[in-house]
């Protein structure tokens, strides 16, 4: 292929990711405008709706009020009548004025009240008593209100009626009139009741609702402006009356007045007949959607623009490589390459990867299958006890914590069902309905196997209904009988404890039945388990192995095979008893440092679960007991010939913080030094000092692994190793079970509170 050949597919590639980059952009810039158009023009509506919705409320509100002041003016047995009929002029005065103030002080909104009575020759108010030509011409000089229209309103109102705001040039305010005559339905009314409203109250509460970039306006019930906030370049009074007259009163609608387009939001109060009106300019709505079009269209160009700069560049880039690609595989494979193209040439060079990759991958899985198989092993075998060292087998389970539980299950089918064995170990895990993690391996017995739940403390109550769902599913899956024994949810480090309790509840099919799920918990017991078991025995031979008391072991022994003997104990109970003393046993040697040299000497539970007669039990505790004697004696011959004056506590001590740090120190090699068997030096040190040398040996790595974090950055590694660890995750599982932290959380703390220590000293200092 020449190279314009070449560049002819190049250009035609990169024309078409353009495109392919263009369209869907446009389509959404189409379909963002769309929606944002719509969005504003609905908050548009809303909003405003919503406002008039409120202004109403308010304003009903106050007209409600002063309906009921009016209302309880012209019942007949109200709190002014003993005054209007009174003959003293001064008590009568006194008390209506007084009655008025409090009629206004429950309506605030009210500015004055007056009352007049045509009997009388005054007008009184809420704020005194005066004549007519007084309060026409002295208190208060209406612009649109002349004395003669005061005094004739007072004098001759027939029905109630409404004064647009008008301008009292007394007190420079403008003041809206509510005329009222008393008894309004009758032909000559007895008096006359005048409200004043500042107009400042109402633009006060207007002003609550009102929207920035448009005008709002009220109307009485008769059309009739009643007072309007607007701002400079708002349509004239008389236009807008006569537009809301005309108007269909539709809520929401768009008009052109006085030349410009409005949003026009309409709002009439079903209790007072007042109308509320919005005008907003739609230019200013515009002016938002044509900035936010404006800024998409800026985006969508520098989108294009640096899109189709990456697409070039990555283009020029990578396309290079495929020249060099079938140029260098024409030289490897002359044969299969020569009369390839580029692109056939990457094809066959992926297709090759996609074949190695394949093979690495079934050999990983391979391999993953095999560590899988042996953590799973040593789970039961009660060799794994934390979290942390499941993370070492798989770094998929680094996440569990150390509140983490361990529930086994034991599966058993029926030879027909094994005997197809067109199902796998993969199949059956991926059938678990449940959020936890589960493991599973064949059994040694045809037919079986042995699945483990990794728990969350957390999620313990949700396993009852998964076990259920998943024999259901294995029922399916495996076509025939499936039998699940479950044991019971224990610690990581008892794993061991829930096999033979899984172990147990299989047993029990035989009188249960098969194909169903059988947990231990839900066995009958026929014996009760304080009784079965020889706690104080058990608890004697636990204190002489932490003693290293020979005699007392035997002993303790000895005495436990009577109880068995006698008790003619459960099977669970007595495979409990052996799996307790092998695990105090090895829990000795390794707080010796020699768990390498003997632990795996003795049975695991595998062997245990085989042990079905007391004989059979004697015989291993017996092995046990003279497997012990025979490591004692083997101890003391070994050191029976050192010196023994080197026996002095001082100098078992000095030996210990003299070479802790080494990554060679052993307990056995400082015992051996100092002519004495180790379980004898363990307990010669732990009488005198409280803890035993492996004890005090991890203390003083904990103390100087602690002062290393803290004053220096070395690496966990080279820290690991210069408090005497080969193995990093050794050093960080042990610091983390006696700090609580990993290395790594306790050096991120030690900083923050020493930046804080010398925060608070520096400013103790200055002050």
């Amino acid at each position: 292929m020449t190279d314009n050949h070449s560049y002819k597919i190049f250009i035609k590639y990169l024309l078409s990711y353009i495109i392919l980059l263009l369209l869907p952009i446009t389509l959404i810039a189409m379909l963002v405008y769309s929606f944002f158009v719509s969005q504003l023009e609905e908050e548009v509506i809303a909003g405003n709706l919503n406002t008039l919705d409120n202004m109403r409320e308010s304003m009903d509100e106050q007209l409600s009020r002063i309906e009921d002041t009016t209302r309880q003016m012209l019942i007949e047995d109200n709190n002014l009548y003993p005054f209007r009929i009174s003959d003293q002029w001064g008590y009568k005065a006194w008390g209506i004025t007084r009655e008025l103030k409090r009629y206004q002080r429950m309506s605030p909104f009210i500015h004055e009240i007056w009352i007049y009575f045509k009997s009388d020759p005054a007008v009184f108010t809420s704020s005194g008593v005066y004549s007519l030509p007084m309060i026409s011409n002295q208190i208060y000089q209406f612009e649109d209100w002349s004395a003669s229209s005061i005094i004739a309103d007072l004098q001759e109102s027939r029905t109630a009626s409404l004064l647009s705001p008008g301008y009292d040039e007394k007190s420079h305010e403008r003041y809206l009139r509510m005329i009222q005559p008393m008894f309004p339905n009758q032909a000559n009314p007895y008096g006359t009741i005048v409200y004043l409203i500042n107009e400042k109250s109402i633009h006060q509460l207007m002003s609550t609702y009102e929207k920035a970039e448009g005008s709002m306006w009220i109307f009485d019930q008769n059309n009739q402006l009643v007072t309007s906030v607007a701002k400079e370049g708002s349509p004239s009074r008389s236009a807008f009356s006569k537009l809301i007259t005309e108007n269909d009163q539709s809520p929401y609608q768009e008009i052109t007045l006085e030349g410009t387009d409005y949003y026009l939001f309409l709002m009439q109060s079903e209790q007072s007949g007042w109308k509320y009106a919005t005008l907003l300019p739609i230019d200013v709505v515009m002016d938002k959607v044509n900035h936010a079009q404006n800024w998409l269209t800026y985006g969508i160009i520098a989108i294009l623009i640096v899109g189709g700069g990456i697409i070039y560049v990555s283009m020029r880039s990578n396309y290079r490589p495929i020249h060099l690609l079938r140029k260098e595989s024409q030289r490897l494979f002359p044969q299969k390459i020569k009369l390839l193209n580029e692109l056939e040439t990457v094809r066959y060079t992926l297709t090759s990867l996609a074949n190695q990759n394949k093979d690495l991958d079934n050999r990983v899985k391979n391999h993953s299958s095999a560590v899988k198989t042996q953590m799973i092993f040593a789970l039961l075998k009660g060799e794994i006890e934390s979290c942390t060292e499941i993370a070492e087998y798989d770094a998929n389970f680094v996440d569990l914590t150390d509140e983490a539980l361990t529930q086994v299950i034991i599966i058993e089918t029926s030879e027909h069902v094994y005997s197809k064995k067109d199902h796998t170990i993969q199949k059956m895990e991926q059938s678990y309905p449940g959020p936890h993690p589960i493991l599973g391996i064949e059994h040694f017995e045809t037919g079986r196997y042995v699945f483990l739940l990794l728990i969350q403390d957390s999620l313990t109550e949700d396993t009852h209904a998964y076990l259920d769902q998943y024999h259901e599913r294995l029922y399916e899956l495996l076509g025939g009988t499936v039998t699940l024994g479950v044991g019971t949810s224990t610690l990581i480090s008892e794993s061991p404890r829930s096999y033979l309790e899984a172990q147990t509840a299989m047993d029990y099919r035989f009188i249960q039945g098969v194909n169903r799920v059988i947990r231990y918990h839900d066995i009958p017991m026929n014996f009760n388990h304080q009784e079965s078991y020889p706690h104080s025995e058990m608890d004697s031979f636990q204190r002489a192995v932490r003693k290293a008391k020979m005699d007392k072991i035997q002993s303790a022994l000895s005495n436990i095979t009577d109880f068995i003997r006698q008790k003619q104990v459960p099977l669970i109970i007595a495979r409990s008893l052996c799996y307790d003393i092998i695990r105090s046993v090895n829990n000795m040697w390794t707080d010796l440092g020699m768990s390498k040299q003997y632990s795996a000497q003795y049975p695991d539970i595998f062997v245990l679960e085989r042990l079905e007669t007391i004989d059979e039990f004697e015989k291993l505790i017996r092995s046990i007991s003279q497997d012990l004697t025979l490591s004692f004696e083997k101890q003391n011959k070994e050191t029976s010939l050192k010196e023994p004056a080197s026996r002095s506590l001082n100098l078992i001590t000095q030996h210990i913080e003299d070479h802790y740090d080494q990554c060679d120190f052993s307990l056995q090699g400082m015992s051996e030094a100092f002519g004495m068997a180790l379980p004898n030096l363990s307990q010669l040190f732990k009488e005198q000092t409280g803890q035993t040398p492996l004890e005090y040996v991890t203390e003083l790595r904990m103390k100087k692994a602690q002062h290393l974090l803290t004053t220096t950055m070395k690496p966990l590694s080279s820290i690991a190793e210069e408090v005497g660890y080969y193995n990093v995750s050794s050093f960080i599982r042990r610091f983390k079970q006696l700090n609580g932290r990993t290395p790594g959380e306790y050096r991120n703390y030690a900083g923050a509170s020493n930046y804080e220590n010398n925060e608070t000293s520096t400013a103790k200092s200055k002050s």
